[in-house]
């Protein structure tokens, strides 16, 4: 197996992989990365993050199960400041918002990839920016997602 080989080789294509809009909400988006996750022999597959794209098609972010994550703290403070003191919740009025995508996802000033570039170099990406996911371009159009799992593979099959 060649060393060089490229991104493209190894990613998942976004076509597989779960995409959802910026302006959906939170449960819109919880429910189409559920809808990513299977069952087989009592384990549970799935993906952990959703590629965010704008009315254009563009990739304007990545939506991780840390942010779903973070929303959820965010509603508990929020029921918790109900159930205690309400008046609290004057001071923090962006809590009252809808809470869609856009708010929780982490923004493309995020590290992305051509798909032409090579394995190793998406691999020192990843390792150097501490990310498991790697947003995969052809010019400025999102394609696939290279995962720190996709990498894992690669390098099992140089070793074999």
């Amino acid at each position: 197996m060649p060393v060089t080989r490229l991104v493209r080789d190894i990613m998942v294509p976004i076509a597989e992989y779960p995409v959802v809009d910026e302006d959906a909400t939170i449960m819109e988006a919880i429910k189409t990365l559920r809808d990513s996750f299977h069952q087989k022999d009592g384990t549970w597959y799935g993906f952990q993050s959703l590629m965010v794209l704008n009315k254009k098609g563009e990739l304007v972010g990545l939506l991780t199960l840390k942010s779903f994550l973070v929303a959820l703290q965010m509603r508990d403070f929020l029921e918790h400041m109900l159930k205690r003191d309400p008046t609290g919740l004057f001071f923090t009025p962006h809590l009252f918002d809808d809470f869609n995508v856009r708010k929780i996802m982490r923004p493309l000033e995020l590290i992305t990839i051509q798909e032409d570039a090579t394995v190793l170099e998406a691999l020192l990406i990843i390792v150097k920016k501490n990310i498991n996911s790697l947003p995969v371009l052809a010019g400025t159009k999102p394609v696939g997602m290279v995962r720190t799992l996709d990498l894992f593979w690669f390098v099992g099959e140089l070793l074999d």
